[in-house]
């Protein structure tokens, strides 16, 4: 068609996700699903602003293509962040909810149940709502043009397979360093395969649909300062490398001194993973980081019991810690699984193998250890176990093994508080 005939294109700019295109690499994502592949991956960083992504991208598909955009997300609290980002954008967007359950604060998108959950119109739309929910639909009713899938290195390969019948499109954004996928049932014979159903769902449709799969990774975290970009980038990271864009941020005492981006603590346990020495090594460090000031390109301020988190591997342990720190109701006390996708300015870190004379698979995880070490912005602090190099250095050789020596030997090399 001659060009003095072709209808024109109506601009993006002005539309609801129109940010969307101020990036390049967010602009890629949104032409990779205007181009109609089948599926698209999105590989993320800690930080790299997968909800602020994931909303434009709706927004952007909803009012520029009329698309109808369905986005499943892998928690209750993660739709309901996603619905508040978009309560900000749009007024397309409905949030889905159990009828009986009270509705949640989803920042001025509608909540929805029951008959009520149907795409409104003939114009572009947005539905939000868990894997779960999203699987207990009926794909003629919400049907959808594109499916994102929110945190998809959480989803199973097996709900991403079901997905697929709501939508003709599937997107997948995720952070691939993170806590696999939790499975209760047996998946012994599966063993070995690259395509197995209770793989995270990106890794195993890459390696089924490969020639098929559009990919774009994000290569800044806007959370992680230079110094933790530099430590986990290569250990965590290895195919997906990525910069900092953090806005200077640090952390700096009474007298002015300012505190290094990371540090260790060195402890001596021998009492196993609940040692008092350990939990009250945290709380002490807590202690001291409060009575620190917070500066940022907004000015200098004290730090608040609100600034502060303390990440452990046993539920044990953060029981412990919120026990010694009952002063400070605000600072916040978890385990990797249950702080996974939260930030704070400060953060303290147990060693997911301090207090073990042995290293098993659940202290190994690689992606464990890389969702404690990436909630911070502007400082971490890790208390060690003295002895764990020595248990690192017995253990049975594996990639897990090695990724662990590479860390305990990186985080030595920080300061020593």
């Amino acid at each position: 068609m001659p060009s003095s005939s072709r209808p024109p294109v109506p601009s993006l700019t002005g539309l609801p996700g129109s940010e969307i295109m101020a990036d390049p690499i967010t602009a890629r994502v949104l032409f990779s699903v205007w181009s109609g592949d089948p599926a698209v991956v999105v590989p993320s960083p800690p930080g790299a602003g997968k909800t602020r992504l994931v909303a434009l991208l709706a927004a952007a598909l909803a009012h520029r293509a009329d698309l109808r955009v369905g986005i499943a997300a892998q928690t209750r609290e993660q739709a309901v962040e996603i619905a508040r980002r978009l309560g900000a954008l749009t007024d397309r967007a409905a949030l889905m909810w159990k009828a009986k359950a009270p509705a949640p604060d989803s920042g001025g998108t509608p909540v929805v149940s029951g008959q009520k959950v149907r795409w409104q119109g003939d114009v572009g739309a947005i539905l939000i709502g868990t894997t779960a929910r999203w699987l207990f639909s009926d794909p003629d009713r919400v049907g959808a043009d594109v499916l994102i899938v929110d945190e998809s290195w959480q989803c199973t390969y097996a709900d991403l397979g079901a997905l697929g019948a709501m939508a003709k499109q599937v997107v997948c954004v995720g952070d691939p360093g993170q806590i696999d996928p939790v499975v209760t049932g047996d998946v012994s014979r599966w063993e070995g395969s690259e395509t197995a159903p209770d793989l995270p769902a990106p890794i195993a449709l890459l390696a089924a649909h490969g020639d098929a799969v559009g990919m774009v990774r994000l290569a800044h975290t806007w959370r992680l300062g230079p110094d933790t970009t530099a430590l986990i980038a290569p250990l965590f990271y290895p195919d997906l490398p990525f910069t900092s864009k953090r806005p200077p941020e640090h952390l700096t005492d009474s007298s002015g001194v300012v505190w290094p981006e990371l540090a260790h603590r060195p402890i001596t346990a021998c009492g196993g993973p609940s040692d008092p020495a350990l939990v009250t090594a945290c709380a002490a460090r807590v202690r001291e980081l409060l009575a620190a000031d917070l500066v940022t390109t907004a000015g200098q301020r004290p730090m608040t019991a609100a600034d502060v988190a303390v990440v452990v591997p046993h539920v044990t342990q953060a029981v412990a810690i919120r026990a010694l720190l009952s002063e400070y109701p605000g600072v916040l006390v978890g385990t990797a699984n249950s702080l996974q996708g939260l930030e704070r300015p400060a953060v303290v870190v147990l060693h997911p193998l301090a207090g073990y004379r042995t290293a098993e698979p659940f202290n190994l995880d690689a992606g464990r250890a890389c969702v404690m070490l990436s909630r911070h912005r502007a400082h971490m602090s890790v208390v060690i176990d003295d002895t764990t190099a020595s248990v690192l250095a017995h253990g049975a050789p594996s990639p897990a093994l090695e990724v662990q020596t590479g860390l305990l030997a990186a985080l030595h090399s920080t300061p020593a508080v």
